[in-house]
């Protein structure tokens, strides 16, 4: 659950970049893709936003028969769409003279900022809660911090 909000959260950050590139199909993917998982926090919760389902001590509720499965299927199928973001965006030439070199934040400076995850990592910081300090199940998985070291809007988007 936490990933597919940081998924979603993510997504909804991304969505002004393409409208301000004119790329106005893969943004109308983003609200698709978001709508798909609004659909999974439905279907365990009864709400699609703004959902009280984590709890001191765990959750509300037992995850609803065949969630798990859904949720899967979704991963597999979102997945592809990844990749398809990848060359609709990460090349596009318009976006990158946008974010290209744009609002740098240095490394020394994002730590004298308090600055954390995305913008963090952006800045040539490789450190990540999830990993250093075994934050939830994060440690069960094998996964790389992904690090730019750039500190610029490209950084973060590519973070």
């Amino acid at each position: 659950m936490l990933e597919l909000s940081r998924i979603a959260s993510h997504l909804l950050w991304l969505g002004p970049f393409m409208a301000d590139i004119g790329a106005q199909t893969p943004f109308f993917y983003i609200f698709r893709e978001r709508e798909l998982i609004y659909d999974l926090f439905e279907a365990a919760t009864g709400m699609r936003m703004m959902h009280n389902y984590f709890r001191i001590g765990g959750v509300a509720a037992d995850l609803p028969h065949g969630w798990i499965d859904k949720c899967l299927d979704f991963c597999d199928y979102f997945l592809t769409r990844v990749a398809e973001y990848q060359k609709l965006i990460t090349r596009n030439p318009i976006f990158l003279e946008r974010v290209e070199g744009v609002g740098v934040v240095g490394g020394e400076e994002a730590i004298n900022w308090g600055l954390s995850g995305p913008m963090l990592r952006a800045s040539g910081i490789q450190w990540d809660l999830r990993k250093v300090d075994h934050y939830e199940c994060y440690d069960k998985f094998y996964w790389e911090v992904q690090w730019q070291k750039e500190g610029d809007s490209l950084a973060r988007y590519l973070v």
